[in-house]
């Protein structure tokens, strides 16, 4: 168009005039920085918010069913085969979860106990986490502990001896308050560390002992599924329902953390709001350069006009300046950020601190962030330049 092909002269000819040059380097510069930026935060805040549903993976399950009243229910109430028939459920699994009493070396502590099944690995990723001892512990009839709830009962070494109490569901005696507890011994077989909130109650046990330290034989609180990676959780969850009926709830991860993912979202809804007033921002500058190109070239717009240009060519080849430079910028910027995360991915430019079980801050790179950035970025800079261009030139009276 011949418009456009006026605008890339008016910016690329090598005889335009240097100040001019200099301005829309900078103008380009000036919106390069705050693209990266923005490709760079979003591609953190991606990594990390991965790194926390991975790590919160290896106690949520993507699919949990529990009992629609009371806590525990009846272990082959529920037909697992015809579950794990459900297109999409790749794995499952049962546990039984109550709060107990740990006590070692004179300390005690609060956590929640997991009796789990040899299915366990196959819907969780704990076996991942497990920096001491083995999975194997809990087959030896063994406790394994997350970091923090270890380190309150000073159980530092394996094969520290550990009681467990819990309440006596069926002998309940307020002369004898005592009888009112069920008491197990134990050892230290492993220990977990994830974050701060799974250390600190994460406790997991062979089911059969956690049935039988919680009068609960035969009883289970959770069926919990693993899903193909791809797949539509809600989907799968509908046809799950259909499967257990209404005496079962069947609720997603996603659902079971709605305040978290929705704090999530709206932080990374913030964090591009404010890189669309950076954006806003940065385009300033594009103005300047694009309103210094119209005074520089007042002879060419009335040359333009003599030979039949209308306004609205005018306007385009200018507002077209501005968005060449908006898009030049953020392709550069694009190009730095995505440069960035790819160096952080394969070597690791930002360390994490030592205490963390990560080595390297996360980064993930999203398409649709691109996309979206991309889009914000051009968009303003084109509205921007087109309320300049035309305040310009009806200024000057040169269209």
């Amino acid at each position: 168009m011949l418009w456009s092909h006026i605008a890339r002269r008016y910016i690329f000819s090598p005889k335009s005039h240097s100040t001019i040059n200099i301005i829309a380097s900078v103008s380009v510069i000036a919106v390069a920085i705050p693209t990266a930026a923005m490709v760079i935060l979003l591609s953190m805040f991606n990594g990390l918010s991965s790194t926390i549903e991975r790590l919160y993976s290896a106690v949520d399950a993507d699919i949990e069913i529990v009992a629609s009243k009371g806590q525990t229910f009846e272990s082959d109430s529920i037909d697992l085969d015809a579950i794990v028939a459900v297109d999409g459920v790749v794995s499952a699994t049962s546990y039984l979860e109550q709060s107990v009493l740990l006590s070692a070396n004179g300390r005690r502590t609060t956590v929640l106990l997991r009796g789990i099944d040899d299915s366990y690995t196959n819907v969780f990723d704990i076996d991942k986490l497990v920096q001491y001892g083995d999975m194997s512990a809990i087959g030896r009839g063994e406790i394994i502990l997350g970091s923090i709830a270890a380190s309150e009962l000073a159980a530092y070494t394996m094969q520290s001896d550990i009681e467990m109490f819990a309440l006596n569901r069926k002998q309940v005696s307020t002369v004898l308050p005592s009888s009112g507890i069920s008491h197990r011994s134990t050892m230290l077989g492993g220990v977990v560390m994830a974050n701060a909130e799974i250390d600190a109650e994460l406790a997991l046990i062979s089911l059969e002992r956690a049935q039988q330290l919680l009068n609960y034989n035969g009883r289970i609180t959770t069926i919990a599924l693993r899903i193909l990676s791809d797949s539509d959780a809600e989907s799968i969850r509908d046809s799950v329902q259909s499967v257990v009926g209404n005496d079962f709830r069947v609720i997603t991860r996603a659902e079971k953390h709605g305040s978290m993912n929705n704090i999530i979202n709206m932080e990374k809804f913030v964090l591009l709001l404010i890189g669309v007033l950076i954006a806003l921002i940065a385009t300033f500058a594009i103005i300047g350069a694009v309103v210094m190109l119209i005074t520089d070239k007042r002879r060419d717009i009335g040359t333009l006009r003599s030979m039949g240009a209308s306004r609205v060519l005018i306007r385009r080849i200018f507002i077209g300046e501005g968005m060449m430079l908006a898009t030049l910028g953020c392709i550069i910027g694009i190009v730095i950020g995505v440069g960035f995360c790819l160096l952080q991915q394969s070597i690791g430019l930002i360390r994490m601190p030592e205490e963390m079980i990560i080595e390297y801050y996360p980064v993930e790179i999203l398409i649709t962030d691109l996309l979206i950035i991309t889009g914000v970025i051009v968009g303003v800079g084109y509205i921007v330049t087109r309320i300049g261009v035309k305040a310009t030139l009806n200024r000057d009276k040169l269209q």
